[in-house]
């Protein structure tokens, strides 16, 4: 009986050795791959993650993604569901939102990709899968496809550069604008 339980307690404890030693290794962070080798793990992890601009005292935009994720050897911060505010000599216009994104807490740039859509307080609307906010210049560009719309007048085009506030917008290639008729829409 004794030699029955050796037998069955000596490969269990070198089991249960092999796997604290990997655990060990994990929480000291030499491991830099998942066990599933789908990528890096991120070194730290924020829930409900806040990060507000200012330039002067004066608020430029407000940050706000449901995670935020910082990997080794890496700038940019990754986002997962993002909201951010747009502000102007300390006054609210816009918000945009979006699925995922990364910001680069040095530039104060950020990119965002999936459902993005900017809304302003005077409710025009921008819907697009990607958007690129360049700090320096208080702009948002990107190459694919965009719609803007304010009530009924809807434009399309692929390609903008545009300030948040969406005063100001270019759009580059294949153009095209439906506009409607308020006075026809109310005899109706």
């Amino acid at each position: 009986m004794g030699r029955r339980l050796l037998t069955i307690l000596l490969p269990t404890a070198f089991v249960l050795a092999l796997a604290l030693s990997g655990c060990a290794q994990s929480e000291t962070g030499t491991a830099s791959e998942r066990p599933d080798s789908t990528g890096p793990v991120p070194e730290q992890t924020f829930y409900d993650y806040r990060a507000i601009e200012t330039n002067g005292g004066v608020r430029e935009y407000v940050l706000d993604s449901d995670r935020m994720q910082k990997f080794p050897n890496r700038e940019e911060l990754h986002l997962v569901r993002v909201k951010m505010d747009f502000y102007r000599e300390g006054g609210y216009f816009s918000t945009l939102t979006s699925d995922s994104g990364r910001a680069n807490p040095i530039t104060k740039d950020v990119f965002v990709w999936g459902h993005v859509v900017v809304v302003t307080i005077d409710q025009r609307r921008l819907t697009t899968q990607e958007l690129y906010y360049d700090s320096a210049a208080g702009r948002i560009r990107n190459n694919v496809f965009n719609t803007l719309d304010r009530g009924q007048d809807v434009v399309t085009g692929i390609g903008l550069e545009a300030t948040p506030d969406l005063e100001y917008i270019e759009l580059k290639q294949q153009v095209e604008a439906t506009v409607g008729d308020e006075t026809t829409q109310e005899l109706k």
